[in-house]
């Protein structure tokens, strides 16, 4: 036996001192800790980095515990060193049976898989894309659809559409005192979302589909506009916990009413009767639901309380300024009282990521810090909710807008590419990728998303709003104009539509439309209720005196009297290409890499004379598109 090989030495002295015993029962060990880690976990929602930590400990124990093996021994006398192998030892050990070597070392072998095992499993559910990285892309877009094909089915032409087109108007609140409304809308909007995952209808936009709220408008007329063949309506009656809840569904060609049913209740079954609805309407009109055995239309929850604050929150969503602050309260108070339901999330997510957009700031400083923040906890709730819900695709363009107001683009894509996925017809989905498409210097691509959006919701001021401005990018400037007016038509309260026509009516060269719409819109609408008589006077003094300057084509003129309130393009229009330029550097580079609006005037025609500048080289690589190129839409499409 004194030959024996030395590996073989090596395994007898192993077995020897235990290490095979060792490794088997820390393995072994190791794996249970780590199941209960994730379980507990799960239901205690504790942040990933628990898990992460816990399964670094373990796994680092293992070679620790290998080391401390076969170092120490444990005897009566209590821990002490291994003494070295008696003469013989190890030969007696190499010269026994098969059936008795190798039992160890199989057992021990075993424990390091089972505790390689745990650690996989456990790392699935904190890998980035479930808890949220630069990575993050929960089922790159399409897992079973290349990010090409679901771009071809998101959009197929709506004229070739077979499918039968259909929209949901907002229900009537006849509740006694009048002050259900909230959650009426509640009801549509579920509805909506409920008619939305059959793959096999059309849903109309819901912004247009809110437009007619309250109007005595006839549905032929209705159809015609929204561009679609049939129209849901009907009213909720709330009273204590009773409900009573109407729809019915008309031909929007001929007015013929198809069908209509009334439900009695309670508020308990108001997730039961919108899935009656959705699977009614979709029995009428003939189509399958084409749902999987676990799916369902709609994703109840267990506390009507936190059904009645997550229909609050979106209402105030909906209102937008001090509304957002607002929701994000409400929507924490539906996930205190629900924190398994995935729309109560996907709520939440959404609120923070326009905190920064409605905050109002005392200073440029404390709005840059708002935005890690607000994102961070929109990245979160977006990751808690698609946990509960893989195709959750509010969700998903939640985390799209949280990555592209980072600048994190690529990201950002994905999740926008997987949201459409989930629901092709969704026009905030094609919104809000038109905006990351633009910042990004896609123009083209930005405008095919933008049309689409308005496609689906026609009468939506901010889809009109996006259209226009990616028009405008696109120097289409004639084009844009009608697009930013029908966005005031329909609704356009905000300021972004008045900003773009001024804008464009300079880039044409008509200043006295562009004066007009400073002075008797924006001053009015958003300038003068928080200054005096005097600064509004002094304010319109310097846009006279600015804009007569730019008629007259007088730059040192222009620079004398509105120096302090140059804009891009005003500097423009007088031929000023320098200070303009410098402007747009400034807005980029001396801000923190937060927003994706703030790159709305990084593709301008007129700084094409400006790509060798380092200044231009450096805003691309600040803004992680270094070496892009803007690529417009050939003209007429």
């Amino acid at each position: 036996m004194a030959d024996s090989p030395a590996y073989q030495r090596f395994f007898a002295e192993l077995k020897r001192r235990k290490v095979f015993r060792v490794a088997a029962v820390y393995g072994g060990t190791g794996f249970v800790v780590l199941q209960v880690a994730d379980l507990l976990a799960q239901s205690m929602e504790l942040p990933s980095i628990v898990l992460k930590i816990t399964t670094f400990v373990v796994l680092l124990g293992f070679p620790i515990a290998m080391v401390l093996a076969w170092a120490l021994e444990l005897t009566p006398e209590g821990v002490k060193r291994t003494d070295p192998a008696d003469a013989g030892e190890l030969e007696a050990i190499v010269a026994q049976p098969a059936g008795r070597r190798w039992p160890a070392g199989i057992l021990a072998l075993l424990g390091g898989l089972a505790l390689l095992t745990g650690a996989w499993w456990v790392g699935r559910s904190t890998a980035p894309g479930t808890e949220g990285s630069s990575d993050v892309a929960r089922g790159e877009a399409g897992a079973n659809e290349s990010g090409a094909e679901v771009l071809r089915l998101a959009y197929a032409d709506l004229d070739a559409d077979q499918r039968p087109s259909i929209a949901v108007l907002p229900f009537a609140d006849m509740s006694r005192a009048g002050d259900q409304e909230y959650f009426a809308d509640g009801m549509t909007e579920e509805l909506l979302n409920a008619l939305a995952k059959i793959r096999e209808i059309r849903v109309g936009g819901r912004t247009s589909s809110f437009a007619y709220k309250g109007q005595d408008k006839d549905l032929r007329e209705i159809g015609d506009e929204l561009g679609v063949q049939y129209v849901v309506e009907g009213s909720v009656r709330k009273q204590d916990d009773r409900l009573r809840i109407t729809a019915q569904l008309v031909d929007a060609t001929d007015n013929f009413h198809l069908w209509s049913e009334s439900y009695d209740r309670t508020i308990d079954d108001v997730f039961a009767v919108q899935e009656e609805i959705a699977g009614a309407i979709a029995e009428e009109l003939q189509v399958s639901l084409g749902l999987d055995e676990e799916q369902s239309l709609v994703a109840p929850t267990g506390d009507i309380d936190a059904y009645e604050l997550f229909l609050a929150g979106r209402a105030r969503m909906r209102e937008r300024g001090d509304g957002v602050a607002e929701a994000v309260g409400l929507f924490e108070a539906v996930v205190a009282r629900d924190s398994n339901w995935a729309p109560g999330w996907a709520g939440l997510a959404q609120a923070y990521s326009l905190v920064p957009y409605y905050g109002e700031f005392e200073t440029d400083e404390e709005e840059e810090a708002s935005w890690p923040a607000s994102l961070g906890s929109a990245e979160r709730a977006a990751n808690r909710a698609l946990e509960i819900d893989p195709r959750n695709a509010a969700a998903e363009v939640a985390l799209g807008n949280v990555y592209r107001d980072q600048w994190d683009w690529k990201p950002a894509e994905q999740h926008y590419l997987r949201a459409l996925e989930i629901d092709a017809d969704d026009a905030e989905v094609h919104h809000q990728y038109a905006e990351l498409l633009a910042a990004t210097g896609r123009l083209d691509e930005a405008l095919r998303s933008a049309r689409r959006a308005v496609a689906l919701d026609p009468t939506s001021a901010i889809r009109l709003n996006i259209l226009g401005y990616v028009l405008h990018s696109n120097g289409r400037p004639e084009e844009a104009i009608p697009q930013y007016e029908l966005a005031l038509v329909h609704g356009g309260g905000f300021i972004s539509p008045y900003v773009g026509l001024e804008r464009t009516n300079l880039q044409i060269g008509d200043f006295d439309r562009a004066e007009a719409i400073v002075r008797d819109e924006i001053f009015p609408r958003f300038w003068d209720a928080d200054r005096t008589a005097s600064e509004q006077a002094e304010a319109r003094g310097i846009l006279s005196a600015g804009y007569d300057a730019i008629r007259a084509g007088d730059l040192d003129g222009y620079l004398a009297c509105c120096g302090g309130w140059s804009s891009q393009s005003h500097l423009l229009a007088l031929g000023d290409t320098a200070r303009a330029f410098e402007i747009a550097s400034e807005r980029v580079l001396d801000r923190g890499r937060f927003r994706a609006d703030r790159l709305a005037n990084l593709w301008r025609e007129e700084w094409n004379g400006y790509h060798s500048d380092p200044r231009y080289k450096e805003m691309l690589r600040y803004t992680g598109l270094e070496g892009v190129e803007a690529k417009r839409a050939e003209p007429g499409t």
